[in-house]
């Protein structure tokens, strides 16, 4: 299934797009309209099958809005769409990672990301609509330090 699988940086003709496959996947659309630049979306021929974004900040970046469609989950498409977002913020000089999560902890543990709390956080994202009002409280606050 995934040999047609082509990972892209998002188009502003995606945003709708990305934003229905977030819906679909129980994640909050705020900021999207901000930040699609820092997009990327997985193509299974000319079908978007998954999206993620990155609010990059100074030093650090928060991972925000990874979702693959249903019948693409467990095929690896997360795992690259998260390779890729880290890939592209490393090669700016970023190396802290931060992210929320409800739902995928055990996905980004696998990842390396750790349980952080949250007065642990970059104070540099703090301001960002996932810290602020996106994500609830409950959310599993979770961060990945990559070696230089």
């Amino acid at each position: 299934m995934l040999e047609d699988l082509t990972i892209r940086p998002a188009t502003e003709a995606d945003v709708e797009e990305i934003k229905l496959l977030l819906v679909e996947s129980g994640l909050p659309t705020a900021g999207v309209d901000e930040h699609w630049k820092t997009f990327v979306v997985a193509l299974d021929g000319a079908q978007m099958v998954g999206c993620g974004g990155v609010e990059a900040y100074p030093t650090a970046a928060l991972v925000r809005s990874v979702a693959v469609a249903d019948i693409y989950q467990g095929g690896g498409v997360g795992r690259r769409i998260v390779r890729e977002l880290l890939d592209r913020m490393a090669s700016r000089g970023v190396r802290e990672f931060y992210l929320l999560t409800e739902t995928a902890e055990a996905f980004f543990r696998n990842r390396g990301f750790k349980k952080i709390d949250r007065d642990q956080v970059n104070p540099q994202l703090l301001a960002s609509r996932e810290f602020q009002d996106a994500c609830p409280k409950s959310a599993t606050c979770m961060r990945l330090v990559m070696l230089t």
